[in-house]
């Protein structure tokens, strides 16, 4: 369950003056904010109040695209309003919601606009009003994901990993200041670990379009933390469209993580797959099954997910292709070279000594366990019978020779 704005314990005046509203309470709605029937009519401060609640409750449910223009909405009360906070925070949240938008539809170069105002903003007003730190740090975190990806967009992915670095020390920063215990804090946790596993995820699919699985493994490695201590704050959180795109990034992680280690032994060592690797691929299914239904029920957040994970199903589909068909051209391939080995064999056979009757096919019998041997290699002892019949039929032959 979502917590309404209208709810939230706090002695801010447009917080009070809101619930004064909601309990018929006009006048002293309007003393709280400092505001008169001057100042704005009941008619508008009505419609501005609600435009106030309505995209709160969005952007505190995670809907950001659909927060900016209610928010917007009531910025015209806040400006006639004496509460200075309310001045500072509803455009700054407008802000931040719009270009939290425009990441998840993958315009990273217009978010970093809005995410770098909402910072700078923060950083004028923090002086004034206390306890803004954790408002800074997370818009600065943000602003270095948008501008991560940007670089990401144009192929630069050494500076993007530079600018996740960044990223990483603002969540550092953030998390000594938030406490477990305190559940107003369970949604900054749930931003930062959420963050760092979607950070780590886009570096992955680079990994994996490179078939660099090297660099892929160490990504996993490093990312277990980060997944385990999501996972833990996910269990103590409400149901959400927050919670569902948070629980898609977990899903995924476990694909990378198949993926890390089939990916592997098929694309770099060339190795047929083994029944645990198709049953892990197999697995996969699943997952990403009910990866695609959390994105279908996380609205905007959950939007920006459908390509990866389309993307990720066509990559196990490859990988189970490319296990079997290993082992099937080695196959074809050894049993070609044995094939023109044994050709050979015989027109050399012909032209040197004719053999016929009971010579023709002894030495028929021995050209083709010889192009057994030169086609398979060491797979050739799958033909063991037939190369100890042979073996033991030469014996035969030199112990009548004797």
């Amino acid at each position: 369950m979502v917590v309404k704005v209208s709810d939230v314990e706090s002695s801010a005046p447009i917080i009070v003056s809101l619930r004064l509203l909601k309990g018929g309470d006009f006048e002293g709605s309007y003393k709280a904010l400092g505001v008169s029937e001057r100042d704005i009519s009941r008619d508008e401060f009505l419609y501005r109040m609600r435009k106030f609640e309505e995209g709160v409750d969005l952007f505190m449910s995670g809907q950001n695209a659909r927060s900016v223009e209610p928010m917007r909405e009531a910025i015209p009360l806040v400006e006639v309003a004496n509460d200075k906070e309310a001045k500072f925070l509803l455009p700054t949240l407008a802000n931040f919601a719009e270009g939290a938008s425009l990441l998840f539809k993958g315009d990273a170069h217009g978010a970093v606009e809005f995410f770098s105002l909402s910072a700078e903003e923060v950083k004028k007003f923090s002086f004034f009003i206390p306890g803004l730190e954790k408002f800074l740090l997370s818009f600065e975190a943000a602003a270095e994901v948008a501008v991560a990806k940007t670089f990401i967009n144009t192929g630069d992915i050494a500076r993007a990993e530079i600018s996740f670095g960044k990223v990483y020390e603002r969540h550092k920063a953030l998390l000594s200041k938030l406490q477990k215990d305190d559940p107003k804090d369970l949604l900054g946790f749930v931003e930062v670990y959420a963050t760092r596993l979607e950070n780590s995820l886009l570096l992955m699919r680079v990994d994996i379009e490179a078939l660099d699985f090297e660099s892929l493994e160490q990504r996993v490695e490093f990312s277990k933390s980060d997944s385990l201590e999501l996972n833990s704050f996910l269990c103590q959180s409400p149901d959400s469209q927050v919670k569902d795109a948070a629980e898609i990034l977990i899903i995924l992680f476990g694909v990378f993580e198949i993926f890390s280690r089939v990916g592997k032994k098929v694309a770099s060592e060339r190795e047929p797959l083994d029944e645990f690797g198709i049953r892990e691929l197999m697995s996969i299914d699943g997952n990403l099954f009910e990866a695609k239904q959390k994105a279908n029920n996380a609205g905007e957040r959950g939007a920006m997910f459908l390509y990866t994970i389309n993307q990720l199903w066509r990559l196990k589909k490859n990988f189970l292709n490319m296990g079997k068909v290993q082992k099937r051209d080695f196959g074809r391939l050894s049993g070609l070279i044995a094939l023109v080995a044994l050709i050979i064999q015989m027109i050399v056979a012909n032209m040197t000594i004719n053999p016929d009757g009971y010579l023709a096919i002894f030495v028929f019998f021995g050209g083709l366990v010889v192009s057994l041997i030169a086609g398979f290699g060491f797979e050739a002892l799958r033909f063991k019978p037939l190369i100890v019949l042979y073996s033991e039929a030469v014996g035969k032959s030199v112990g009548k020779g004797d």
